[in-house]
């Protein structure tokens, strides 16, 4: 049996049993809670070249502005003793999240709705321009997707971001976040987004996105800023669409990403600081993320780079099938829309993270 048959049917078995955990749920008609069909296309249409490189003992140069660099390290033990080890750093594909305007909708979870409440029904994109007329309101659910583990591989203890988590898992749902959808209520946890929530706040974004486009990375120094998709603040479902569905969706991916960091969900897993266990901090550290579309049309779709679609830089700046927080939609998304059977409502990127870990050399 060869190893892409062993993978296989690994897959089939994890999709059965997830598939068997959720059979309490309802299926929803595609039209309106479409299935991602995740697992069947976790080999060819997954973006396993943005795990690469791997930074082991600093020899890579290609590393995200603020990760470590240094060859060796040293970590407690469990008395407290240093223990010397050899540093490693690698981008993680360890968490989905999944956008949409049905409340409740999984499209992972084979287009399941947890429950039929539609209470809190969103708003889709707008067929018109942004405007302060042209509002959308979108959901999101933030999942635990250790593919590493599940596929029993690179399983180093000293590595592990996410213990605990051995298999796909809803890790966190904004439905259940009332100060999501309350604008005026979300600035008790960003009391920092007033003083930058004005034209002068948007005009630095707005440069810093033109400057994201040119350089294919994201820049710390405008913690704020959401590249050309929009405004990062309030950190909120509703923000002024248009007919772009996946700039719309991939601003409350970013949105979702720096709400879990200032709770504290989601942590910091990059940088010297970072090496021996992850840190808190209030302030997404957007270099550590990248994207990748794995639904409706996933970026790394051989057949879709046959066509012609866009998928990066020629100067390697940023990989052929995932992109960083911000990336305008022009350079990667063209081509990739799924007009119609309401799958241009919803989105699923796969987060790629970037991890710092030091590997003990003796145990």
């Amino acid at each position: 049996m060869n190893h892409n048959s062993h993978i296989k049917k690994l897959l089939t078995s994890i999709s059965v049993a997830i598939l068997l955990s959720i059979s309490s749920f309802s299926h929803a008609d595609d039209s309106i809670c479409p299935d991602a069909h995740y697992f069947q296309n976790l080999i060819n249409k997954f973006c396993w070249s943005c795990t690469l490189p791997f930074n082991l003992a600093g020899f890579s140069s290609e590393v995200p502005d603020g990760a470590n660099t240094d060859s060796f390290c040293s970590c407690a033990d469990s008395l407290g003793v240093p223990s010397p080890g050899v540093a490693l750093g690698y981008w993680s594909p360890d968490h989905l999240i999944e956008v949409s305007p049905i409340p409740w909708c999984s499209p992972t979870l084979g287009g399941t709705l947890m429950q039929d409440d539609l209470t809190m029904m969103g708003i889709p994109s707008s067929g018109g321009g942004p405007s302060i007329t042209t509002m959308s309101a979108l959901h999101y659910n933030y999942l635990v997707n250790p593919i590493f583990k599940m596929l029993g591989m690179f399983l180093l203890p000293e590595c592990d971001t996410s213990p605990g988590f051995v298999d796909l898992d809803i890790a966190y749902m904004s439905i259940l976040d009332i100060t999501f959808y309350n604008s005026p209520l979300s600035y008790l946890f960003t009391p920092d987004a007033i003083p930058i929530a004005n034209p002068a706040g948007r005009s630095v974004c707005i440069a810093e996105g033109i400057e994201a486009s040119a350089s294919g990375s994201s820049s710390e120094d405008a913690w704020f800023c959401a590249g050309l998709d929009g405004h990062l603040y309030p950190l909120t479902a509703f923000i002024t669409a248009d007919s772009n569905f996946i700039r719309n969706t991939q601003l409350i991916a970013t949105r979702a990403l720096a709400s879990l960091h200032r709770r504290g969900i989601a942590r910091t897993t990059f940088g010297k600081d970072a090496m021996c266990q992850p840190h808190y901090d209030p302030m997404i550290p957007r270099s550590q993320y990248k994207l990748s579309m794995m639904f409706p049309s996933p970026e790394a779709n051989p057949a879709a780079a046959a066509a012609g679609a866009p998928g990066g830089k020629s100067d390697g700046s940023w990989d052929e099938c995932c992109h960083p927080l911000g990336m305008p939609t022009m350079w990667w998304a063209a081509g990739r829309s799924s007009p119609g059977q309401g799958k241009d409502m919803h989105a699923v990127y796969s987060i790629f993270r970037y991890t710092d870990c030091c590997v003990r050399i003796l145990e």
